[in-house]
This record gives structure tokens, sequence and C-alpha cells, in this order.
């Protein structure tokens, strides 16, 4: 089952000692469970977060700290590229403000979809969900985190009810999401702060969580570093990809150097479940205590954090020879360090909605953040579309907007079979001269396109949401560069069109 929670690897136990454990534990953690599915996921798999992203959740209220602006800002837009940023709101002012605040920071708004879920705290990576695959579908899993007094410490229920998916909910265990990380071998690493953060919880039992709930069958833990309260792996250890690890140095009169000693010689004994040999890097702290580690892979690019040090240089390149096909991108992140966090903090990645399969190809996929539906961004949502301005329905592309086609041929689209509620689709201001605000309900998971379409059928703008995703969306589209005129925007899934007349005078 478990390896043991010491800070080495230890044997797997076996099968029948863990059916004593799965049967005597299990009640208690349903118990303690007030989740949407209170039933074990069926088949559950981890995702190491080098695998697909499709999106990434970040809450931040602007205007506070106009350094932390900056940060975030810079974030979205090296994310946005590649995969949709999903940023919460708590209402319209606060949505409105985002928006500004990435405008002024000259960030495009191309990929940024705003939802109704509210939050407080920004440090979504530790209170926010930890996903899962439920029988090849998404679920998510939450626990308690170490933090006190926010309103976000339920966020992985509230968000799970927003996407309708699965939930697993396990309050009574403090378990931060900074202090998680997976291979694609069943294998958790993580600081002893597992277990010492749950004194009166025996290791057995959140061991039994961890197999029953996410299938992880060994667990390594490190020590967790002396001047570090939060006691979290990712701002100490990185795993890169499969065979490839980062662990963050100091000089030897400081206090962590001999418990980074200690941790590298553990990474350094570890045997691949494949026979694989481990390259493992050391990157200098800037200044013994700021970590370059705590970087965010999203899908051919790394988010890494930079202080204007002279050890900057040399971490980028590091990871530049590490990762040599990804982009490496960095992000002074001197403002949000001194609170013990930084890039991989304010980030929660989200994988696609199913599971890799033996048969899948990848769709075409090429790890662009296109929602693996096999889009190649050129418009094309393999329903036959051509981008000849056609919404698969028998439109002319005469500008009709759904409810003024006189032939009828429209009707059947605006049920709420499309996916989209009817009547939700819609954009506002209109006229509009700077910004606009598309808002939609979607009701059933499927690949969607939203999209700008000049009278003439040519694309002007796309934005893809991934399959996963149903809820209420705002979706802010920046026209000012756009002529006088008319344009339709036209939500498409595998079922149908929305379409909505835009004038820009």
């Amino acid at each position: 089952m478990m390896t043991s929670h010491s800070t080495s690897q230890k044997p797997i136990r076996r099968a029948a000692i863990t059916f004593i454990l799965a049967f005597l534990c299990l009640p208690l953690a349903i118990a303690f469970s007030h989740d949407r599915n209170a039933e074990v996921p069926v088949n559950p798999t981890t995702i190491p977060e080098y695998d697909t992203v499709a999106g990434v959740v970040m809450y931040w209220n602007p205007g506070n700290n106009h350094a932390y602006d900056q940060i975030v800002a810079l974030v979205a837009d090296g994310i946005q590229p590649r995969a949709t940023v999903f940023m919460q709101t708590n209402d319209n002012f606060h949505r409105d403000n985002m928006m500004n605040t990435f405008t002024n920071y000259g960030v495009p708004l191309d990929n940024i979809v705003f939802i109704e879920v509210y939050g407080d705290r920004i440090w979504i990576r530790d209170h926010g969900p930890f996903s899962i695959y439920d029988n090849d579908s998404l679920a998510f899993l939450g626990f308690n985190d170490l933090a006190t007094n926010h309103g976000d410490q339920d966020l992985p229920q509230r968000l799970a009810e927003y996407w309708d998916i699965n939930y697993y909910d396990f309050p009574h265990i403090i378990f931060d999401g900074g202090n998680y990380l997976v291979d694609s071998h069943n294998r958790l690493f993580a600081t002893n702060r597992l277990y010492t953060n749950n004194p009166d919880i025996p290791a057995e039992h959140i061991d039994t969580i961890l197999e029953s709930y996410m299938a992880i069958d060994t667990i390594v833990t490190f020590e967790a570093l002396s001047d570090d309260y939060w006691g979290h792996l990712d701002m100490q250890i990185k795993l890169l990809n499969d065979t490839t690890f980062i662990i963050s140095s100091v000089d030897e009169w400081h206090s962590d150097y001999q418990i980074l000693e200690d941790n590298l010689a553990i990474l350094q004994s570890l045997e691949h479940p494949q026979g694989k040999s481990y390259q493992i890097a050391q990157i200098p702290k800037a200044d013994n205590w700021k970590t370059y580690i705590n970087s965010l892979i999203v899908n051919d690019a790394v988010l890494v954090p930079t202080y204007s040090n002279p050890a900057d240089s040399d971490a980028m390149q590091t990871y530049q020879n590490l990762l040599p096909e990804k982009t490496i991108i960095g992000i002074d992140c001197n403002a949000m360090i001194s609170w013990e966090g930084a890039i991989h903090c304010i980030t929660n990645q989200l994988p696609p909605f199913h599971a890799h399969t033996d048969e899948d190809d990848d769709n075409g996929d090429d790890d662009n953040g296109d929602g693996d539906n096999g889009d190649d961004d050129n418009g094309d949502d393999d329903n036959g579309d051509d981008d000849n301005g056609d919404d698969d329905n028998g439109d002319d592309d005469n500008g009709d907007d759904d409810n003024g086609d006189d032939d009828g041929d429209e009707t059947d689209i605006r049920q709420p079979e499309t996916g989209v509620a009817d009547g939700t689709f819609r954009v506002s201001p209109n006229p509009a001269t700077d910004l606009a605000m598309v808002d939609f309900r979607i009701t059933l998971r499927d690949d969607y396109r939203l999209e700008i379409l000049d009278l003439q059928g040519q694309q002007i703008h796309q934005v893809n949401i991934p399959a996963w995703y149903t809820g209420d969306y705002s979706v802010p589209l920046d026209v000012s560069s756009f002529g006088s005129g008319i344009y339709i925007i036209r939500l498409t899934g595998s079922r149908g069109s929305e379409s909505v007349r835009l004038v820009v005078p």
C-alpha cells in the first residue's frame, strides 16, 4: 500500500494489511466527509503537474498591493497563451477592477475567463482543490489547510459544485497543496508536515485515505525547512518531469544546509519504477532564502520566480538546460517572497476533463492549452466548420442573431440541448467601443469555441472553453482596435451554436 512516513522510501506493505486498514479507516474517512459523492472514487488516478494543463484557477483583489498586482498580471499573461485562466469573481465591480488592472499592465484579455465563485485569499495552491481522475473523469478532493480565519477553506467543494464534478472532502486533515507533489507512478512526495500537522490522526489513517481516494501507493517524505513556517515542499523540491528533480541549496553556514543535504540524499536514493535514471539539479537560493523552486509548469512553458539578483540567470539557465523544449519565463517576485510564497502558490492547475487513455493519440493536441479537442488554433472545431462564418446550422452569415431568421432553420439550436442555457448568451455593453462582456451559462459538458467574426465570416478572435466546465461565464473582449461595423459573436459546441450581433460604432 503505502511507504512509511519516515524521511525515506520503504517497502510497500502487503495487500492483506492494506485491506484491513482500508476496512477499518474508510468508515472514519466517510464519517468526516461532507462531500457530494461520499463513495470512493472509481479507479482513481493522480495527475502530475507536468502533464497537460487545460486551465489555471486564480484569485486576487487588485489595488491593495500594486507590486502583487503586477506579479498576478504577469503570471496570467504567461498562462493565457497556453491554457485558460479562470479568475474567481466576487461581483461585477471586482471583475471590472481585475480587467482594468490587466489592461493597465498591458495584459491582453484573450484567454482570461471570469467565474462567479467567491474568493478571499490569493494562496489558492494551498486551499484549492486536489485534482484526480475518477473513472477517467476529473474530480476534486478537499482537505483543511494550515492557514486560519479565511473564507476559502471550502473552495474545492464550491468549485466542484460550480462545475458539476465529483467531490470528496476531508476537512479533518490538514494537507496544503503546496506540500503535494506526485509523479505518474502513483508516488507522493511531501514534507513530514503531512503527518506532524495532524498529530491526533494516525498516520495509517492518512495513508489509507490517500490510497483509497488518490491511488497513492508510495509516499516519500522529506524534512521541512527550518525557516519555512508552512513546511511546504514547493519551496525546496520540484519534479519537472518523470525523471528530473530540482532542489534548492544554500551556503554551508545556513541553518537549512544540512536539511537540504539530507533531502538531496533521499532524492539520490530513489529508484525509478521503470528502472530509468533520475537527473537531479541543485539551484542555489537568491540571498540564501529566495527560492527558485516555486515555479509553475503550464504545457510548453515554465514560469519561474526571479528576484533581480545575479543568481537569476543561473537559475533560469538550469531550467532551460533541464527542459530545452520549453519556454522559460522569469517573473520578479520580490514583493511576494517575504510571505513565503511565489508563482506556484497563487495558481492551481486543472487538467483536461477526461484522462488520456492508450487509445487516445492526443487528438492533435500540441500542449498549447487548447483543451485537448484537437484544435490547432486555425479555428477548426473538428465539426466540419471551414471557418467561413458558417455556424453549422445553415445560416448564410447575413448577421442573423438566431432570433430573426425567417426560415425557422435555427429553432432547434436554441434549445438547451445545445449545452448553452436558453436566453443566457448576451453581450454588453452593445454598442461597445472598448471592452465588451460576453455572458453565458453552459449546462452540458462539451468543447466550446467563442469567436468574433466579421460579416464576411472572417475570424477576428477566438477563445477555447475546455470541455468539462459547466456554469456561468463572463468573457471579456477587447474591441478597441476593431473598425466600425457589425460583428457576430458566436459560441459553438458539438451540438450547435449560439450567436449575437455586436455593434462597434
